[in-house]
């Protein structure tokens, strides 16, 4: 209840009606109309507050129902930000399977030359005597000297063509038929080649 609200005032001249006609002194005659006005007057005002009274319900339906909406709402969002969170979670699963991956691969690539090196070695000291055969063939010797290893990149030509493209890992699995984890390796191994 508000002083601002129209009704309030009406009520207060209402109010004010009443108590002036009975501070008024009246004749004998008059006190019959006098009493009828008060009557109507009342039931003006008893109409009035029932008509605020329906009014005051409506609103109140209307903010119990607004109440509802907002509760419904909010129920969905956090339903939402639930789902978001669990997508996220997945999302960090997926990205921290991808470094564990990642690690392996390199971890698998710095491991592989080891052995080959060490292999490489021993096998050299193994041959130290020099025998007959390959004095008399020195041609075949020093072909073998001459040949580089193949580098990566003479092995996955296609590869390194699409990579250039621009195409991406998961379009050159595609279009090539290798995994998507082969080609990461084969992308890092290359890249420790040119350094």
């Amino acid at each position: 209840m508000s002083f601002g609200d129209p009704w309030f005032y009406i009520v207060l001249l209402g109010l004010a009606a009443v108590v002036y006609a009975m501070l008024i002194p009246s004749r004998k005659s008059t006190t019959a109309p006098v009493n009828n006005g008060i009557g109507e007057l009342e039931t003006t005002l008893e109409q009035y507050m029932s008509e605020i009274e329906k009014e005051n319900d409506e609103l109140i339906d209307l903010v119990a129902q607004m109440k509802q909406d907002f509760a419904s709402k909010q129920l969905a969002q956090q339903e939402q930000i639930v789902e978001l969170r669990k997508r996220m979670i997945e999302v960090e699963q997926v990205s921290r399977n991808n470094t564990t991956i990642g690690k392996a691969a390199e971890h698998i690539a710095e491991a592989a030359p080891e052995p080959a090196m060490k292999t490489g070695y021993a096998v050299e000291e193994a041959v130290i005597p020099v025998s007959s055969d390959v004095i008399e063939h020195p041609d075949h010797s020093a072909d073998l000297d001459t040949k580089a290893p193949e580098s990566v990149r003479d092995r996955y030509p296609e590869l390194f063509d699409l990579y250039e493209k621009g195409k991406s890992i998961d379009m050159i699995a595609k279009t090539i038929g290798i995994q998507r984890g082969e080609i990461q390796l084969i992308l890092q191994l290359a890249k420790r080649e040119e350094t």
